[in-house]
């Protein structure tokens, strides 16, 4: 029998940034002069990359603080922009840690400057992460909010289905499951092809939000992937995919793809 969890959304405060008009999620964020990174953490990834907009390269390094010497978990996050150029260096820090957390850069707003998207595994067996999005032009920090998963409902049905809607779509899409109808019923959850029950999906929230260029033109959008369990966590039923694009202040979803998950 599968033991039943749900993975419950890690709330975040949200605050406005002075001039910024952005919903922001309350990080940290701190700017000085050049200067090495802090001793008690340690480097996890470094890269090169202009962020600032100077059309230099700026260094960009990821640092981790673990939770114990020979811990996997780093329990505080920090990144640290170092402009050569202004010999200005800015720190942008989590609320929260990770394990293998990880950068990736582009223009996701359109104003020619890349910004750093954090990714920051939780390590439950739900296989989700926080994510993070960070700006640093002219060497002036922000923090640009990221899409909320998507609001994902549905139920079993009689015959091996499954119904899930998608609240910000309206789409609902009806799944076939008889190829797990064995398990079904050796496990009680079906007798003879009736639902013995009722049984609620369980969405969970982004194990993948990457950038994109669906267009080609040097801007990025992002692409979410939630996983969606039927009768217990570890029973995957389907991956719902969202594409979502920046409008001036915010994301704005394109679209959303269920795809049901094999066996």
């Amino acid at each position: 029998m599968w033991t039943n969890k749900r993975v419950g959304m890690i709330g975040c405060i949200v605050w406005m940034l002075t001039g910024a008009g952005w919903g922001q999620v309350a990080l940290a964020l701190e700017g000085r002069d050049v200067q090495p990174p802090p001793t008690v953490f340690e480097q996890i990834q470094i890269k090169r990359q202009d962020v600032t907009g100077d059309g230099r390269l700026d260094f960009v390094t990821l640092l981790g603080k673990r939770f114990a010497a020979d811990s996997p978990y780093f329990e505080h996050l920090k990144i640290m922009v170092q402009d050569p150029v202004a010999k200005k260096t800015t720190f942008f820090t989590t609320p929260y840690g990770a394990y293998q957390p990880e950068m990736f850069f582009c223009d996701f707003t359109g104003g020619g400057v890349q910004q750093i998207l954090l990714q920051a595994p939780t390590g439950g067996s739900a296989g989700t992460s926080e994510f993070y999005l960070f700006a640093d032009k002219d060497n002036k920090p922000a923090i640009l909010p990221v899409p909320q998963p998507l609001t994902i409902s549905g139920s079993y049905q009689d015959h091996y289905k499954a119904s899930l809607t998608i609240k910000e779509t309206g789409e609902t899409v009806v799944l076939d499951l008889s190829d797990r109808k064995k398990i079904y019923e050796e496990n009680g959850v079906y007798k003879n092809g009736k639902l013995v029950s009722p049984v609620e999906v369980m969405p969970n929230t982004f194990s993948v939000l990457m950038p994109i260029d669906e267009n080609r033109d040097g801007i990025c959008e992002l692409k979410g992937e939630q996983r969606v369990s039927g009768v217990a966590n570890a029973d995957t039923i389907a991956y719902v995919e969202s594409y979502w694009k920046w409008d001036k202040t915010s994301w704005k979803l394109q679209r959303a793809v269920v795809r049901k998950a094999e066996m």
